[in-house]
């Protein structure tokens, strides 16, 4: 494939090496593609988007793109993977993507420093049109007189847009912060 400037990637730690065999001799070699060639231009291909792997990517979403923005020192500003409105925050519902900002980056201005010390994912859970992804944080909280512990569980709840395909953040819980 590298002769013919191809490549082809995967994402998801769940696939073998033997599907990614299978795949591309048996699929990806019939795949109809426009036959441009340019020097030192590759075309590339991700197994992922013909195969989304959903545990793999909402189990992502929910600790890298969701509890560690909520839970990490710097302000919230990306939302990509978030419902636009009727959002839940713990028992702040229904918000939107604004909101949600608004009220996650308020209780991190009660603090000078906030460190992760744990964040983990349990659990990940989908069935046809919904998801639920669970796990565990542990993060210190500083202001200039006072060390705070804080611990618990999280979860986080996907819900599936029919038409596009694409799985939307719709409800997060993190115990023991109080937004």
């Amino acid at each position: 494939m590298n002769k013919y400037d191809i490549n082809l990637s995967v994402c998801s730690p769940n696939i073998s090496d033997r599907e990614l065999y299978r795949f591309a001799t048996e699929e990806l070699f019939n795949h109809d593609t426009n036959d441009i060639h340019y020097p030192g231009m590759k075309t590339y291909f991700t197994y992922d988007e013909f195969y989304p792997d959903p545990y793999y990517e909402n189990t992502q979403a929910a600790t890298d793109e969701c509890i560690m923005y909520i839970l990490q020192q710097d302000p919230m500003e990306w939302t990509h993977h978030f419902r636009k409105e009727n959002l839940r925050l713990n028992n702040h519902y229904p918000i939107t993507q604004v909101k949600l900002k608004e009220i996650v980056n308020q209780f991190k201005s009660a603090y000078d420093r906030i460190t992760i010390s744990q964040l983990t994912d349990t659990e990940c859970i989908v069935d046809e049109d919904i998801s639920t992804v669970k796990g565990m944080y542990e993060i210190t909280a500083t202001t200039y007189n006072e060390t705070i512990q804080l611990s618990g569980a999280w979860q986080v709840n996907f819900e599936k847009d029919k038409d596009l395909g694409y799985w939307y953040i719709n409800a997060i819980d993190i115990e023991e912060i109080n937004f």
